[in-house]
């Protein structure tokens, strides 16, 4: 094996070290926003219940959330002892990973491609997008989720080259493993299961189709423990049902919790981001110049092809926009699109080897760029939860009550000696005499005519409230006297 080729081939672990380092250097924890709090929430519940405790009763983020991955971060804390390192490893490991298993599906679908060909696109294309990094960085299930698909893609399109029924059993495992991870995946694989299950009946491989439905079923016993008590079942959740077709052509919506929200595009053109968006690969529209009809051809492309399709028709239909959920669609394109990748580069370097070297910089420059730019949001989120977390720890007695919104969730992971009260639950009738209560006054317009609003109005008018603590973006203490 040449220097290059082991350097390229250590690439999933030195992406891994990246992670790593970044997120010490940055002081990042993994945490920011809702979810990934509601991760943490359920790592610690389920590690508590592998532990003999009391199970805290269901949520609504146990019906909303796949269990696989707190499932994951709970079990690795066995090794590592820390809840908050455990789930952030399991992201490092599954972006690594995920990174790695892109590159074998290339040399699946292009077995004659280089291999530096292959590394390089992974590279840039997926392992520097701001939307697959950042993945790797925060401690959602985004990461693990594509890891998993790409795994399953991985097996399944292997089993057409080979026949061999390990392939399809290892397929249907970590088919069952990605969909407790990410509910939404079930569709991305929907076709890929459709093929495989149609290939076994051609080929008389009924042994393999029965033991892959069986492995399927045993590989989500996890899932079905982990949500035992649950109401909802797997596709019933959160925002998937107000599933419409009139969605693809709207671009303001009304939550299921009666947010008002608004987007610039309709959901079907936000459907097509991936090809020209600097969260994704700012280059990328670059290759549809080098696209031909042909890199279609195989069969395995076309199954691509419609698993991007169907998952598409599935959050065009959803009434809100996340470009987090289109990274599963945008690995795939990928793949669809590293033919043209390859003809860029391969004749690239026999005709024009500078112009291509300083292309390919550029590039890698570009994807740096927005790649700092996106990650901004995130880590500012990040230090205001963990400021205002350790501020109110040195104002508020142990066991305080606290009324809070927006930062409520946060603050269940850093005061979890606290008692919170979510101001957005309910309007209260009454506040007791001693409690807190943390406002931002700048969010009324988005929360105006709702709960936040009504409980913070009523306040004012009816009780008398003494600053504790003034915080950074508008955030504020207040005691109820």
């Amino acid at each position: 094996m040449t220097t290059h080729s082991l350097l390229y081939r250590s690439l999933p672990a030195l992406f891994f070290l990246c992670l790593v380092l970044l997120s010490c250097l940055l002081d990042f924890n993994g945490l920011y926003g809702q979810d990934a709090h509601e991760y943490l929430r359920q790592s610690l519940a389920v590690f508590d219940r592998w532990q003999g405790l009391p199970i805290p009763p269901p949520t609504i983020g146990d019906s909303a959330f796949a269990g696989y991955f707190p499932l994951l971060g709970a079990l690795l804390r066995f090794i590592l002892g820390d809840a908050l390192l455990a789930l952030q490893m399991v992201s490092w490991l599954a972006a690594a990973l995920g990174l790695w298993v892109f590159e074998r599906l290339l040399s699946v679908l292009a077995p004659g491609a280089r291999v530096d060909s292959r590394w390089l696109f992974a590279l840039l294309g997926l392992g520097l997008s701001p939307v697959f990094f950042r993945a790797g960085l925060c401690s959602m299930s985004d990461g693990p989720g594509l890891a998993l698909a790409l795994a399953t893609f991985f097996f399944g399109l292997r089993t057409f080259e080979n026949r061999r029924i390990s392939d399809v059993l290892w397929a249907a495992v970590f088919g069952a493993l990605a969909i407790s991870t990410r509910y939404a995946l079930a569709a991305l694989l929907l076709p890929l299961a459709i093929a495989l299950a149609g290939y076994l009946v051609f080929i008389k491989k009924w042994f393999g189709l029965l033991a892959s439905i069986g492995v399927f079923g045993v590989a989500l016993l996890p899932h079905f423990w982990h949500t035992a008590g649950v109401a909802e079942n797997l596709f019933g959740h959160s925002s998937h049902g107000l599933w419409s077709v009139s969605n693809f052509f709207k671009n303001t919506f009304v939550s299921s919790s009666g947010v008002s929200l608004q987007y610039l595009l309709p959901n079907i053109l936000f459907l097509f981001s991936p090809i020209a968006h600097p969260a994704f690969c700012i280059v990328l529209p670059g290759m549809f110049f080098l696209f031909k009809k042909t890199d279609l051809l195989l069969p395995a492309k076309k199954i691509l092809l419609a698993c991007i399709g169907i998952y598409l028709i599935l959050l065009g239909g959803i009434p809100q926009q996340n470009l987090r959920q289109l990274l599963p669609a945008y690995a795939l394109l990928l793949l669809l699109l590293f033919p043209a990748w390859d003809r860029f580069y391969c004749y690239g370097f026999i005709f024009f080897r500078r112009l291509t070297s300083w292309l390919l910089a550029g590039a890698f420059v570009l994807q740096l760029l927005c790649l700092a730019n996106y990650l901004m949001p995130i880590l500012s989120r990040s230090r205001l939860e963990r400021a205002v977390g350790v501020r109110l720890k040195t104002v508020m007695p142990t066991n305080a009550t606290l009324y809070a919104f927006d930062l409520d969730v946060a603050m269940r992971s850093y005061l979890p000696e606290v008692q919170l009260r979510s101001l957005w639950d309910r309007h209260y009738a009454e506040f007791p005499a001693g409690s807190f209560v943390l406002f931002n006054e700048a969010l009324r317009p988005q929360w105006q005519d709702q709960n936040p609003i009504l409980n913070w109005d009523d306040l004012k008018a009816n009780y008398s409230l003494e600053l504790k603590a003034e915080m950074p973006e508008g955030w504020s203490l207040w005691e109820i006297m």
